[in-house]
């Protein structure tokens, strides 16, 4: 697997830093929400989740009861998420009248 990743005129170290550790440990996801991020890891051939995904994935395993409250959470900090990205979630949770 090569070592390096291409970057776009925006690169934002941190992603950068996450990327190439992605790479050296051969990881399986990347957790990043940033839609730009998840553009140039889609370049680099870097699969990601989101945190709504690991949301989803916790209520799958049992982990966690419902993921309503969290997207709740989620939503009422500066972190930006769209209407149709919580309800689609939502969705697939089988919680899509149960936000609050």
């Amino acid at each position: 697997m090569q070592r390096y990743v291409y970057l776009d005129a925006f690169a934002d170290a941190g992603e950068t830093q996450a990327m190439l550790l992605y790479k050296e440990v051969d990881a399986d996801y990347l957790l990043i929400d940033d839609k730009r991020g998840r553009t140039v890891a889609k370049i680099n051939q870097i699969k990601t989740i989101g945190s709504l995904g690991v949301l989803l994935q916790a209520k799958r395993a049992g982990l966690v009861p419902r993921v309503a409250p969290l997207i709740a959470q989620i939503a009422a900090s500066p972190v930006f998420m769209s209407e149709n990205l919580i309800q689609t979630v939502l969705e697939l949770a089988d919680e899509a009248t149960k936000l609050k």
